[in-house]
């Protein structure tokens, strides 16, 4: 195993820093699956301590909080980066590093930061601030007006996404922008304070690191009601021209979804007969069809679990058992917008689609939770992504934009920045379905055919161990529990009143344990057992 281009470059990068020169932004452009989430790691490992004294790591979500702190603890990469440090995952806390390297957040906690605890964190350390998706801030908003006064003292600032793109085509915070004969774009020119690293899908084939693409397209008839209740009806979502929303979003609500849920959910039963690891991922429309389809699996017998940002800490623990194998894991996992976005489970190999959302680089990213290689499921060259969507013109689309780097990929057998910037200013907006949905009836709808299409070709790939590791977030937790059962064990044990011995822990030791480090925990664990032994 060894870096990709894009991480040997930030290395480089990282170097000349050191050298003396005077950056103070990177820019990177990495396709979903790329492996970005690497980056923070080298950037820790090289410049702490002689450029900052820590990392500040935001991200869009809190699966991807946890998912960026344990990726710290993964042997692979620390093997790969030549690294021992640690990130502790923390929501607006004192002192969040606490004795760790970096630490992970979310955009949401910074906009709830009424204290301005990361603020006041930036003016105690030298800080290296890296914005994850950051086409999540929309300029002048809100999150942007919280992640200002850090973005002003970091001593480096790092912006990665796999999609420079938003949905609303509004301007991304802290980028630059230039004008164009379609409008402002993103300036990706390089200055002598900022740097650029591009590392497209062409780029990520040429290195293997993503897999065979096949993708199962269900052409559809649809029929429906609109506002003035006439009824219409179209033959072919493929062919549906100007009804193609309303089309769409009656096949996602009535029995064409079914039918290429049951397609899909069978090819996945059948692949895990002979690949054990595959795990299936179903994006719905909203939480009520997520809800509908769960019932649906149930009924036949598909144990899934639901993700959706309405349950977030049921959601949480469904991802983590997704992303685990063995015992206690889950296999199928129903969501809606929250696991799709930066979800890293190469074990995943089945993906059905149901969502109304049409833009690039949502379909890019969903597309992509499927395309990761998964080093333990065997050679590279028989590792497949399998993709189940509805056959309409903007999904057909978003496939032709991977297919245009896939053909860039095959062209030669190594990248071009040129090829980069076509497909980085050609991600524009496709239509959006949304503003249909309250003017139709949805009656009834069917699959009338399928039809698949393979993208691209394989090579060998080597293969690492897969070991689960505690992040430090989770070490703290375990401690403080150890604890908790200790103390509560004693009192029951001498009939005391309860709260009697944590207040002689906190006399002892004058600090909350919700703010305690590593080393101080174990001190109370140690004195616990000393002065109020079971």
């Amino acid at each position: 195993m060894q870096l990709r281009r894009h991480q040997r470059e930030i290395e480089d990068i990282c170097q000349e820093i050191l050298d003396g020169r005077g950056l103070t932004d990177i820019v990177c452009a990495v396709t979903p699956g790329g492996g970005k989430s690497l980056l923070p790691q080298i950037l820790a490992a090289r410049l702490i301590p002689k450029v900052a004294d820590a990392l500040c790591w935001i991200v869009p979500r809190s699966v991807l909080q946890d998912q960026g702190a344990r990726g710290f603890q993964n042997p692979g990469h620390r093997t790969l980066v030549g690294h021992r440090l640690e990130a502790m995952m923390t929501t607006n806390q004192a002192h969040p590093t606490r004795g760790c390297a970096a630490y992970v957040t979310t955009y949401q906690a910074l906009a709830a930061d009424t204290r301005k605890v990361n603020a006041k964190e930036f003016q105690r350390k030298r800080y290296v601030l890296v914005l994850d998706e950051p086409h999540h801030l929309e300029e002048a908003g809100i999150w942007h007006e919280a992640i200002q006064p850090l973005y002003d003292r970091a001593v480096l600032r790092v912006l990665m996404s796999g999609t420079f793109d938003r949905g609303d085509s509004a301007p991304i915070a802290f980028l630059p922008y230039v004008g164009s004969a379609r409008g402002d774009r993103i300036d990706w020119g390089t200055t002598e304070s900022r740097a650029v690293i591009r590392y497209t899908l062409a780029d990520a084939l040429n290195e293997q690191a993503c897999i065979d693409l096949r993708v199962h397209s269900a052409n559809c008839q649809a029929t429906w009601l609109d506002a003035g209740g006439v009824e219409h009806h179209v033959e072919s979502l493929a062919e549906a021209g100007k009804q193609t929303a309303a089309a769409l979003l009656t096949a996602l609500k009535t029995e064409a979804a079914l039918e290429l849920l049951g397609t899909g959910v069978k090819d996945w039963q059948v692949h895990r007969a002979t690949h054990p690891r595959s795990k299936l991922l179903i994006v719905a429309a909203n939480i009520e069809q997520a809800q509908k389809y769960t019932a649906w699996l149930q009924l036949r017998g598909v144990p899934g679990q639901i993700a959706t940002s309405e349950d977030s800490t049921a959601a949480h623990h469904a991802i983590k058992a997704f992303k685990r194998q063995g015992s206690g894991a889950v296999d199928c996992l129903i969501t809606v917008a929250m696991a799709y976005e930066g979800l890293d489970v190469p074990a995943i190999t089945h993906l059905i689609c149901l969502t109304h959302i049409r833009t690039k680089p949502w379909i890019e990213q969903v597309v992509h939770r499927a395309t990761r290689m998964d080093p333990l499921a065997g050679p590279y060259d028989e590792q497949r992504a399998y993709i189940y969507a509805p056959d309409d013109r903007p999904f057909r689309e978003c496939l032709d934009f991977i297919l245009s780097q896939r053909n860039t990929a095959l062209a030669s057998s190594t990248s071009s920045a040129s090829g980069a910037e076509a497909f980085l200013d050609g991600q524009g907006l496709l239509p959006l379905m949304d503003r249909v949905a309250s003017s139709i009836e949805p009656l009834h709808s069917g699959v009338l055919g399928m039809s698949n299409q393979a993208l691209w070709a394989n090579l060998p790939s080597p293969s690492q161990s897969e070991i689960y590791q505690e992040t430090p977030k989770e070490r703290l937790d375990r401690l403080r529990k150890q604890i908790e059962k200790h103390v509560r064990a004693h009192e029951q044990s001498r009939k005391l009143a309860h709260g009697t011995v944590n207040r002689a822990v906190y006399s002892q030791f004058r600090k909350s344990r919700t703010t305690m480090t590593e080393p101080e925990l174990h001190k109370v664990i140690k004195w616990v057992n000393k002065a109020y032994p079971l």
